[in-house]
């Protein structure tokens, strides 16, 4: 009975053996003959495309603040200063002097001792008044009052105006270098009777003058240059009298 029971564990214990051998064998095989190579899940390949991203997101930016009233206010007053850089005459910022009356060949020489003071120059021709004349119009000498009514009445320094311009066909009553003896002349002529009389200047030959203009520092130069050529005068524009 003892032996009978040793060999049935034997057998069976054969039987394990046998049927753990073929699971063993057969598992091999197979992984051998499906896995071509070595299976990827073998190996510790990284794979960061299959790795989970954090996206982090940065703040959005805040807008500046815009203050509207301020900003209109700027705006107007660069408006206001541009307009005034465009509009604004920088002549107005200028100095004007007139140098003259000069005779034509004194011009040319204060001509070049101007040519490169720096400012604008004007070369400008006129008659000089020399003095007034005290006359009779000629629609008075017309109506028929001459030289011989003109004595009567006491006169004897008259005679008539021939010379073509604007007194021709008059009746000079005198000739006077300043305004106050020709208003003295009119009113004794008046004292005698004699109406209508009038006082015109007396204008001589075309002079020369030089209307200058620049700044401060050119119309200093200017003085300079006329420190060295005293011919005529030089007087502010406004102050002048030269016709």
């Amino acid at each position: 009975m003892n032996g009978w029971r040793v060999l049935a564990v034997l057998l069976l214990l054969g039987n394990l053996a046998l049927l753990g051998f073929g699971v063993l064998t057969g598992n091999s095989s197979q992984k051998a003959i499906d896995s071509p190579g070595l299976r990827a899940e073998w190996v510790g390949v990284e794979r960061p495309w299959d790795q989970p991203v954090e996206v982090i997101r940065a703040p959005a930016p805040v807008a500046p603040k815009i203050d509207l009233k301020q900003g209109q206010a700027q705006l107007d007053t660069a408006i206001e200063n541009a307009s005034k850089q465009v509009f604004e005459n920088p002549k107005s910022t200028q100095a004007c002097w007139l140098w003259g009356p000069l005779l034509q060949s004194e011009s040319a020489r204060v001509q070049e001792a101007l040519l490169n003071w720096g400012g604008e120059t004007d070369r400008l021709e006129r008659q000089v008044p020399v003095g007034y004349v005290v006359y009779l119009p000629q629609d008075i000498v017309n109506s028929g009052v001459g030289i011989d009514q003109l004595s009567g009445k006491g006169i004897a320094d008259m005679f008539y105006i021939t010379t073509p311009g604007p007194l021709q066909g008059t009746i000079s009553l005198g000739l006077f270098r300043d305004l106050d003896r020709a208003n003295a002349q009119k009113a004794d002529l008046a004292r005698r009777g004699v109406e209508g009389v009038q006082i015109r200047e007396r204008l001589g030959p075309v002079r020369v003058f030089f209307e200058l203009r620049g700044n401060a520092s050119q119309i200093e130069t200017v003085r300079s240059v006329f420190e060295l050529n005293r011919k005529g005068e030089l007087k502010p524009c406004e102050l002048s009298t030269g016709g």
